[in-house]
């Protein structure tokens, strides 16, 4: 089975080499590797130069941004399974053969996913770090709601390109959740409970320094996945009436049968992710009131979620100078 991951990078080159040799060193014998950089002038084509030999393709030109680095590898990908790597990840040692296995022995899924190594320097060593990967815990409805899982630790079948289509460049944070929605609403995935990668936690990380721009993303993605069932509007007037909802004529194809209240329990785990976004950025107003509208609207929720009533409280009390600088000395 043919595996093609695609890493695109533009001035990363502290990290690339690392990720370039995550991947070489799988000794995985149908891999095809490509690495889209979008015109570094760091010592990022130097370093892809050393590997050009053991690539099935690389260049270094300016695009418009990672989703289109992406959107070229879907494009030239020969591989029966695709993912991407991002150029400050990792993929554990020896994980190909295991994602073939799984794949093998599982022809009805579209999609899987295992758990991640977050880690906070580059030469971590195993167990040095926070294992992370999706709960249990009403999954289905998170699939919906967002991306519970680490997309670094995720790998879905070409055939999903050929009938989704690239990702959506419009998307700068929230591509990922909208590429594997759209799987999630007309096929099924796969967890696994393996360690797939090794996620990299820096000050220039997309989740690190711009949390809060995610919940916006998820907010119009989520627009839109209401918009793909009739039966929806209350739930778009609930969305409407927080201020978050966006319009449009753009919906989702729908294979798989969801019901009302299949779409409350994603609505409330979509405001779930939000709040954590904001609460990551330290943006309280926005924690105050998704908080407030699921303890008020969505009791069931609120209290089965026990970090909420936490998270409401330090949002109520705390300023965001005050979190912020207590969340750096508890890291520290």
């Amino acid at each position: 089975m043919k595996i093609t991951i695609i890493t695109p990078s533009f001035n990363q080159g502290q990290f690339l080499e690392t990720t370039i040799q995550s991947v070489l060193n799988q000794q995985y014998s149908n891999l095809e590797y490509m690495i889209f950089d979008g015109g570094s002038n760091d010592e990022s084509v130097e370093i892809i130069e050393k590997y050009r030999g053991k690539l099935a393709y690389w260049e270094s030109k300016k695009d418009r941004g990672q989703s289109h680095a992406i959107n070229k590898g879907f494009e030239k990908a020969t591989g029966d399974i695709v993912t991407w790597l991002n150029s400050d990840d990792q993929l554990m040692p020896n994980v190909l053969q295991q994602v073939a296995q799984y794949f093998e022995e599982n022809p009805e899924i579209a999609f899987l996913h295992g758990k991640t190594l977050l880690i906070k320097e580059l030469k971590a060593d195993f167990g040095q770090g926070i294992v992370k990967g999706a709960e249990d815990n009403d999954l289905a409805y998170k699939y919906l709601a967002g991306l519970p899982f680490p997309q670094p630790s995720a790998f879905f079948r070409k055939s999903m390109i050929e009938e989704f289509g690239l990702l959506n460049e419009g998307y700068h944070y929230g591509m990922d959740y909208d590429f594997f929605l759209r799987m999630s609403l007309n096929y099924n995935g796969l967890k696994v409970n393996d360690i797939l990668s090794k996620y990299l936690l820096h000050q220039n990380s997309k989740t690190v320094s711009q949390s809060a721009v995610f919940a916006k993303d998820y907010a119009l993605i989520f627009s839109k996945l209401l918009r793909s069932f009739p039966f929806a509007t209350d739930l778009v007037q609930q969305m409407k009436d927080l201020g978050i909802y966006t319009s449009g004529d753009d919906v989702y194809k729908v294979g798989k049968k969801f019901t009302i209240n299949d779409l409350q329990k994603a609505f409330c785990y979509n405001l779930y992710f939000q709040l954590i976004f904001f609460y990551d950025a330290g943006e309280l107003s926005e924690v105050r009131k998704l908080t407030s509208f699921l303890k008020k609207y969505y009791p069931d929720f609120y209290k089965a979620n026990a970090e909420l009533p936490q998270i409401r409280l330090r949002a109520k009390f705390l300023t965001k100078k005050l979190l912020l600088f207590l969340r750096k000395v508890r890291e520290s």
